[in-house]
């Protein structure tokens, strides 16, 4: 049931029409079932910059994030209602190809802005679906060349593989290394190395006890 909750609060964030809200939860459905940005259906909701209300730490969030099988606000038990049905629904009742994982609402953007992944894209037939335009534009085959994930987008470099030791001269290092940071990890205290005396020098000719 957890998983149909994270459905509901993420459709009723983006719509509170039941047609629309259908189509978002295929959406999320896509993603989860292709792994798109996260596994479960929470991965995928929270997955940074994807589902605007969830971005922020913003009311909106903590409101939605307070939702659950508890809750009675009509418009939340319809949510809940649609979210069940599409988490159910067998796969021949998609309205739309797998691969369609990504849509965006023009209504929603600020001074009419486009996300940068749909300037390159083309929307699937918006009268087909039943939704209007101008209210939700829903797109297949985005791949990660259009919509590059949260990582690669801020241009974060990747982890530099660890070197391996080829020459024999660095292992004798390596070790000696090694063996003092377990003495360091284990508590054990050095032995103080044992003291030397001098030997007593060996005379270089017997003496001699001639008168």
């Amino acid at each position: 049931m957890d998983e149909v909750l994270w459905l509901a609060r993420c459709i009723l964030s983006e719509s509170n029409r039941t047609d629309e809200q259908r189509l978002v939860a295929w959406v999320v459905r896509n993603r989860v079932e292709t792994q798109y940005r996260g596994t479960t259906y929470r991965e995928v909701v929270l997955e940074p910059r994807q589902f605007s209300a969830f971005n922020a730490d913003t009311e909106r969030r903590r409101y939605l994030m307070s939702l659950n099988q508890t809750s009675r606000f009509l418009s939340w038990r319809r949510a809940v209602a649609v979210a069940l049905e599409v988490y159910q629904a067998p796969p021949t009742a998609r309205p739309f190809d797998l691969s369609v994982r990504h849509f965006y609402s023009p209504i929603s953007m600020q001074d009419g802005r486009v996300p940068p992944w749909a300037r390159q894209a083309t929307p699937l037939d918006a009268a087909a679906l039943g939704v209007d335009p101008q209210r939700f534009r829903f797109y297949a085959n985005v791949d990660e060349t259009l919509d590059p994930p949260p990582a690669l987008a801020r241009g974060a470099a990747p982890t530099p593989a660890r070197s391996a030791v080829s020459s024999h001269e660095d292992r004798p290092a390596l070790r000696t290394r090694a063996r003092s940071r377990h003495a360091r990890l284990s508590g054990r205290v050095a032995r103080p190395a044992r003291p030397t005396t001098p030997s007593a020098r060996r005379p270089t000719s017997r003496p001699d006890h001639r008168p």
